[in-house]
């Protein structure tokens, strides 16, 4: 009998909590999303139409209540997704209006809420990891380093954003791959991947593509990191990381 009422009271149970309302789960939004939400809303709503101009920045940021960078980061995933164009000294026009652009720009927008965590712990980590790099580089990982550098000199110099972006990747997993530590290896690793992204990627091909001397920049501190490596000095080395973050936080803010 026991175990009948245990199995009755189980069963009851299940009953009641299957009859409860289901929770959805509370989602938490940035402000460049809300901003965006706006705009498509206004777009939708045909307050503005394809060709037409939309206010200046500083007048929209006033009206939503967002910082001028919230906005932009805003303005910047409808410009990817085709929705909105920038023309210089013109101001910004609605290009386009469709399901397909609109689900694209929110998407980018939120893969673009773990690009400054992700910049952040990976300047943390390559700085200590580039330090420990040298002092266990072999002959073989000097030789793999040699050969991903001259791919990334060769495709700077066609500007093949494609070659140098994939060579760039690489050259950063060698100097962890160096360190002959497992453990760190697989902490990069899901970093790196998250930079392979379509915002970031987008994002890296149009500010390369607007200025070629970004390409030589760019190969120039990752061979100075390949020479402080080379000779095994980790104060140069971290030195010149450190330099490298720095050019890629000024390159994310702009």
């Amino acid at each position: 009998m026991d175990e009948l009422s245990d199995h009755l009271t189980i069963g009851l149970l299940s009953t009641k909590l299957s009859c409860m309302a289901k929770f959805k789960r509370i989602e938490r939004k940035r402000k460049s999303t809300y901003a965006a939400e706006q705009i498509l809303d206004a777009i939708r709503q045909s307050e503005y139409h394809v060709g037409d101009k939309l206010p200046p920045e500083r007048e929209i940021a006033e009206q939503m209540g967002v910082s001028r960078a919230s906005l932009r980061e805003a303005l910047s995933a409808l410009q990817l997704a085709g929705i909105i164009e920038s023309r210089s000294g013109a101001g910004t026009y609605v290009l386009k209006a469709g399901f397909a652009e609109e689900y694209r720009a929110l998407t980018l927008l939120e893969e673009s809420e773990n690009l400054q965590e992700t910049f952040e712990a990976r300047r943390v980590l390559e700085e200590g990891i580039v330090k420990l790099a040298c002092k266990r580089v072999s002959a073989q990982d000097l030789q793999t380093l040699a050969e991903v550098l001259s791919k990334m000199q060769q495709s700077a110099q066609v500007q093949d954003f494609d070659v140098f972006n994939q060579a760039n990747q690489r050259f950063h997993l060698t100097i962890v791959t160096a360190t002959h530590n497992c453990l760190l290896v697989h902490a990069l690793k899901p970093l790196l991947e998250v930079m392979r992204g379509q915002l970031p990627r987008e994002l890296r091909e149009k500010y390369y593509r607007a200025d070629g001397q970004h390409f030589q920049r760019t190969f120039e501190i990752h061979r100075q990191i390949f020479q402080a490596v080379e000779k095994k000095d980790g104060v140069q080395a971290v030195r010149k990381m450190a330099e490298h973050f720095d050019m890629l936080e000024r390159d994310l803010n702009e």
